[in-house]
Parts: structure tokens; C-alpha cells; sequence
């Protein structure tokens, strides 16, 4: 987990944290939905942690470019959330979706003219400690999602806000827009998870699903 001084983390710090969170948040939920085999992950400790992550180059691509623009979104602050939609393969129905809501903490005046004047106190350990804890609720959701019965795959929306092409051109020759009213699961349960804050971005976490039919 990335920190850019022993005693404080600037925004890129943050930055790296979120991203690095996401990361292993996806691939962890990827395999647990078995979107995928199993036999395509391999374990690893992420923040004393176990949790299995993807070896298929394509999805490790996928998500390396998704998430590299999550990062640079964050530094720019013009990124609010990111959703992990589960889709059907055959009909294309989202059928469970993970919202991340990014929430910057910081005032960009605060420190004005001072070199790296946004930076955040808190400690790494006391973050460290909130993301586990949410990593341990995203690996316990297994208990409480319906089984999912259809084939499914999944895809990574990026909530913008701003002049998202002007600010970082050419992201939008790799992405295209869609309507948000598309994302809506009906008849659907949300559970929201604990959250976490580098002191300068708060990430909350919760999972929206379809309920089985009756």
C-alpha cells in the first residue's frame, strides 16, 4: 500500500491506495461470483488479507487501463464512483452491481501556494485497518447473494464528472457513455459496507442485487 512519507500521504498516495484497493475489490468479486474459473486465480495477501486474483492477461489488461484512469480521475477529482456491474451473458441484464463512491475531503484552496500543501495525517496503519475490515465484508458476501444462475460476465462504468475530454483527451476515444438509468436492478437489495478515508478521498462500498424471484 503506497504512502508518500512516513508521516503524511499526499493526494497521489491516496490515489494509489484507492487504486490498489479496487484492484483486489474487483478480483476478489469476480472470483467469488464465479464469473470465471477458478482454476484462472491465484492467491495473494493483499494488506494480511488472502484473496485470489485473476492471471488471465486480458482481464489483468482490462483492469490495469481501467484503473490507471481511475487514478489519474482522482488526482484531477472529476471521478464520483465506480461500478462494477455483473451482466448476463445471454440477455444482457445487470444483475448485481458493486458502487464505489469516491468522496474528495479536501479543500483545494486549503495550504494555497504551499508545495504539496495536500497532504493527510492519518495514519497508514489506521487505514490499512479500515480496508481490511471492508475486505473481509466483500469476502463474506458470498453468504448472503443469491447464486447466481446465468452465465455472466462484467464490465467497469466510470462515474465522471467535469470536462472529462478536455482535462484528459483522448480517454473518451477508449470508453463510450452510457445512460445511468441502464445501471437501475429492479426489485433489487442493497447492502451498504463500511468505508474507509485516506484523510484526504473517503471510498464507501456497497453491493446492489437482484433478489430471486418468488
Amino acid at each position: 500500500m503506497a504512502a508518500s512519507t512516513t508521516h503524511s500521504i499526499t493526494l497521489q498516495g491516496s490515489a494509489s491506495i484507492i487504486h490498489e484497493y479496487l484492484k483486489y475489490s474487483i478480483n476478489s468479486i469476480i472470483f467469488q461470483r464465479g464469473i470465471y474459473p477458478s482454476s484462472d486465480f491465484l492467491p495473494e495477501d493483499y494488506n494480511g488479507v488472502p484473496v485470489m486474483v485473476s492471471r488471465d492477461k486480458r482481464i489483468k489488461t482490462y483492469l490495469d487501463n481501467v484503473l490507471s484512469k481511475v487514478h489519474d480521475l482522482i488526482m484531477k477529482r472529476m471521478i464520483t464512483m465506480i461500478s462494477v456491474c455483473i451482466i448476463t451473458v445471454e440477455t444482457i441484464e445487470i444483475v448485481e452491481r458493486w458502487d464505489f463512491n469516491i468522496t474528495p475531503q479536501y479543500d483545494d484552496n486549503a495550504g494555497e501556494g504551499k508545495e504539496n500543501a495536500t497532504t493527510s495525517s492519518k495514519s497508514l496503519p489506521k487505514i490499512q485497518k479500515e480496508i481490511r475490515d471492508i475486505m473481509r465484508q466483500i469476502l463474506a458476501s458470498i453468504s448472503f447473494l443469491p447464486s447466481l444462475e446465468d452465465r455472466c460476465s462484467f464490465d467497469v462504468i466510470l462515474h465522471t464528472k467535469g470536462d472529462v475530454d478536455r482535462e484528459m483527451p483522448g480517454m473518451m476515444e477508449e470508453f463510450h457513455e452510457e445512460v445511468i438509468d441502464s445501471f437501475e436492478i429492479t426489485d433489487a437489495q442493497t447492502v451498504v459496507l463500511k468505508q474507509f478515508s485516506t484523510g484526504l478521498d473517503k471510498v464507501e462500498t456497497k453491493v446492489v442485487y437482484r433478489t430471486l424471484d418468488p
